[in-house]
């Protein structure tokens, strides 16, 4: 006799024959016809090569794609009969906090189901002030603490039993976290974390150690380092705790990690997946009960890399893909950034808008209503294992130099993660990568409301972000537009017809579109022509594309003589030739895969000299 399932597969599927991968790659080369297949590969920088397409095959071998929500090794979760996360509302406190305090309650009345205070002065933080005027009983109420957290924590307990309300209800997590942000503990804050850990025992949802990956993706990690140095730092953790005195359950159960989701949706989904399946595995390792692996709780927030200061609302977008791939993988809870925070202090109006992303996945979208969705997709499943994998293999490798303190100590941490950040940058700054509205499709009707020349100097200008660089070209030709009453002009002048002619010309103009440039292609049919015309002509950056060698060697010298002496830039990679090029009158060379730093720096020195001669 057939069961339900047996039967329902039979009127559904009879009439479908099945298909193997092998059917689907043949159908799919003979669609594509001369394009081979291996050429839609994706090379990743977590040195993962993702397939055109996945089939039932690729997880047929894979222990953990039949587990179940809250199942050792948790992978799916311990979350049971909803995908519930918290909406958590960040808010920076300046002074006593009684601002931020006020603002705090006022966000828990518009949707937030709790705060995560970012406190800068912990000593002079108004903690009564706190206590009276939100119910930490009932909100979740988190603490980024730059030092002291004993302190900030013994006052916060003492005031809770004077106004007699239990610290045992208490939810949220503090937030610090010296091994990440630089690589160790010292005795003294290794002490410090001891103290909040005895402090805290009691509140069950309360964590007291909190390890912030985040502090790796924000620099430009990759998926895989940000999962294998997150494991690392919080097994540095577990043994300085218990080399201290600390129980193995207490550190384990009081942990969580604090992760930032980006806009690699589908990585950023496996991501969290796989810190799971791979934590179960550091528990295992520990020989204490496999069940605490089931503590580890995930708070997520919206990647501070690929924020933008320009055309700042496409950040809207952003941080909506970021916090759905978040949720999608069962986060605890969940910051939504402002789309304004990269250049000023987010208002009302961009607060309620990022604590609005959270409560339309939740109310409108209803993606609390599946646990891991991701679960059975051919993709999803063979990605997880896929980053696993290779998170683990770096894992292993930070423990055979020592482990995380000595592997970041010796450099080998942050030098892997700069490898990868200055492959990002450059290929964002070829157009590789796209940042929308930076590096691409910019918006040229784009008005900067704030001082770009303030913003560059203010220490709160995050420098780390994949876009910096291309803005920092923008903010200096947003800076010549406001004292010359014009913005600098490049000249893309194309000589012959050769194709590849075109595609340089193509990038050059777009480069300079994107730096805030007013941007003209003009096409000449000599150098003699291009020379003459272009002697007198007012632009501060002049790229020559051509297709023959004498038009190169000819351009440069024939320009010299050009009375507002512009940057001249050959559209081409020299090769051998770069001195050659130089002695004949080119400043810089632009192309794909160039040095787009040097090339930057060329143009802002032209820029700046051209302000020094107009004072």
């Amino acid at each position: 006799m057939m069961t339900d399932e047996q039967q329902n597969q039979q009127r559904l599927f009879a009439a479908f024959t099945p298909a193997t991968a092998t059917d689907w790659e043949q159908k799919a080369r003979k669609d594509l016809r001369d394009t081979p297949l291996d050429s839609l590969t994706w090379h990743t920088y977590e040195g993962i090569d993702i397939k055109p397409y996945y089939a039932k095959e690729d997880i047929a071998d894979l222990p953990f794609v039949k587990q179940k929500p809250g199942d050792f090794p948790f992978l799916r979760g311990n979350k049971n009969g909803n995908n519930s996360w918290l909406n958590i509302q960040q808010i920076k406190v300046k002074d006593d906090g009684k601002e931020a305090i006020a603002k705090a309650a006022d966000a828990l009345q518009r949707g937030a189901d709790g705060i995560h205070f970012i406190i800068m002065q912990p000593d002079v933080f108004d903690i009564s002030q706190l206590v009276h005027s939100i119910d930490l009983g009932k909100h979740s109420v988190s603490y980024t603490l730059h030092n002291h957290p004993k302190a900030f924590l013994e006052r916060l307990y003492a005031q809770l039993e004077q106004e007699q309300v239990s610290h045992r209800n208490l939810k949220g997590f503090v937030n610090f976290d010296p091994m990440t942000s630089k690589g160790g503990l010292t005795k003294e804050e290794r002490h410090e974390i001891v103290e909040v850990l005895d402090l805290t025992k009691d509140s069950r949802e309360f964590y007291g150690v909190s390890v912030c990956g985040a502090n790796f993706s924000s620099i430009g990690a990759s998926v895989t380092q940000e999962i294998a140095y997150t494991i690392s730092a919080a097994v540095a953790y577990v043994d300085k705790l218990t080399s201290a005195g600390e129980p193995l359950e207490s550190v384990l159960r009081n942990m969580q990690f604090y992760m930032a989701s980006g806009t690699n949706y589908f990585f950023e989904i496996a991501k969290l997946r796989a810190v799971r399946l791979l934590w179960s595995t550091v528990v295992e390792a520990y020989q204490t009960a496999p069940a605490l692996a089931a503590h580890l709780r995930i708070h997520s927030a919206t990647s501070s890399w690929y924020q933008t200061t320009l055309d700042p609302y496409v950040n809207m977008l952003r941080t909506t893909t970021e916090a759905m791939a978040a949720v999608m993988a069962g986060c605890d809870s969940l910051t939504v950034t402002p789309f304004d925070s990269t250049f000023k202090t987010s208002d009302e109006f961009s607060e309620r808008i990022a604590r609005n992303v959270s409560i339309i996945l939740r109310e409108e979208s209803y993606l609390d209503k599946a646990i891991d969705p991701a679960a059975g997709s051919y993709y999803l499943e063979s990605l997880t294992n896929e980053l696993a994998q290779k998170a683990w293999s770096l894992f292993n490798e930070v423990e055979a130099l020592g482990g995380f303190e000595d592997a970041y100590d010796g450099g080998f941490i942050l030098g892997s993660i700069t490898e990868v950040s200055r492959r990002k940058f450059r290929n964002i700054a070829t157009g590789r990568d796209v940042l929308v509205g930076t590096n691409k499709y910019p918006n040229p009707k784009e008005s900067i409301s704030f001082d770009p020349e303030e913003l560059i100097q203010s220490a709160d200008f995050d420098t780390t972000r994949a876009a910096y660089p291309t803005e920092v070209m923008r903010m200096a030709t947003e800076l010549h537009l406001r004292k010359r009453k014009r913005r600098p002009k490049a000249i893309v002048a194309l000589i012959g017809d050769a194709e590849q002619r075109q595609v340089n010309a193509t990038f050059a103009q777009e480069f300079f579109s994107c730096a805030g440039f007013e941007t003209e292609k003009r096409q000449f049919s000599s150098v003699e022509e291009a020379s003459d015309q272009l002697t007198n002509s007012s632009a501060e950056v002049v790229v020559v594309s051509s297709s023959e060698a004498a038009y190169i060697n000819e351009f440069g010298p024939r320009l010299r003589n050009h009375h507002a002496k512009p940057t001249i830039i050959l559209a081409d990679d020299p090769l051998h030739m770069k001195e050659e090029m130089m002695a004949n009158g080119y400043d810089e060379f632009i192309f794909e895969d160039c040095d787009m730093k040097t090339l930057l720096e060329a143009v802002q020195k032209r820029l700046a000299q051209d302000e020094e001669n107009n004072n």
